[in-house]
């Protein structure tokens, strides 16, 4: 059953699964790109955004659902697993597969790929809560959505000094490191 086109994507379990998760699908792409140095014809024509209107990644799907859709939703202990999201951490992971991919092949989409990364950037940054953190929705919440933020905003080529959500980011993470 496939909802929408996943040729070239992976998924969390095997290739007959068929729902694409993106974060899976850039941290494979990664992999692929460093242990192997693949041809263009091996990666494939395109990579299918999975960007909503935010500039992030959503992790299974194009959203396209309203918000609304959240009222019918039956699980009483997940909230909003209804409408598809945007993530930090699928969007990081993504940032930083595109960022080694253009390294490999600079001719490639070039364009695309730029304001993909210059959207998604801009979504990160965006998602930053006062604290200089960023909520998590896959892990151990902030310091994994952090990490994956940073991880994304750095590829780019943000550092403390052109950025200031690495400069709050760093702030936070200090502030709350345990002594051991």
């Amino acid at each position: 059953m496939y909802r929408h086109i996943s040729k070239g994507s992976w998924p969390f379990s095997d290739q007959d699964c068929g729902w694409q998760v993106s974060d899976c699908t850039a941290e494979a792409l990664e992999c692929c790109l460093l242990l192997s140095m693949l041809p263009q014809e091996i990666v494939g024509e395109k990579m299918e955004p999975e960007r909503v209107k935010k500039g992030g990644f959503s992790a299974w799907e194009p959203a396209g659902a309203q918000k609304w859709l959240e009222l019918l939703n039956p699980a009483e202990i997940f909230a909003d697993i209804i409408v598809e999201h945007e993530y930090v951490e699928c969007t990081g992971s993504a940032i930083q597969a595109l960022v080694l991919f253009k390294k490999l092949y600079p001719e490639y989409k070039t364009k695309e790929i730029d304001n993909c990364i210059s959207n998604a950037v801009q979504f990160i940054e965006d998602m930053q809560t006062s604290d200089g953190s960023w909520y998590g929705s896959w892990g151990i919440c902030f310091t994994y959505a952090s990490w994956f933020a940073l991880g994304g905003l750095e590829a780019a080529g943000k550092t403390c000094t052109n950025c200031p959500a690495i400069a709050k980011a760093t702030n936070f993470l200090l502030q709350i490191q345990t002594q051991d």
